[in-house]
């Protein structure tokens, strides 16, 4: 990881996304993503929701086991999937977290319906 983007991460400052509707940013020490979609408020998705909700391969093969999230889990990098999405790297290790936009879009619709209830 370059030290701007851990500086990035460590701020809480905007990271490239590859999507211009979207801007992202890592806040609390890796302890939540900031998503903020072009025209509305910012929702903060938790780190281990996103762990818990990881599209790879390997974590849609074994949902029902989740053990293997070691909590608290924490984002320690993020970098654009080309223009498809974001990559994310946990602290337990996982680096092939991969979140298209429709599934970091229904994230953020999921906490924003949550904490309007």
């Amino acid at each position: 990881m370059s030290v701007l983007h851990f500086e990035r991460l460590l701020t809480g400052k905007p990271v490239h996304t590859g999507n211009p509707y979207l801007e992202a940013s890592v806040i609390n020490l890796g302890a939540a993503l900031v998503l903020r979609w072009l025209g509305e408020s910012a929702v903060q998705v938790p780190a281990q929701r996103l762990r818990d909700h990881c599209q790879c391969d390997s974590c849609r093969g074994r949902k029902g086991d989740l053990a293997r999230h070691a909590n608290p889990t924490t984002i320690t990098h993020i970098r654009p999937l080309g223009l498809t999405g974001l990559r994310i790297r946990f602290s337990d290790g996982h680096d092939a977290a991969t979140y298209g936009w429709t599934a970091l879009r229904a994230l953020s619709e999921q906490i924003i319906s949550t904490e309007a209830t």
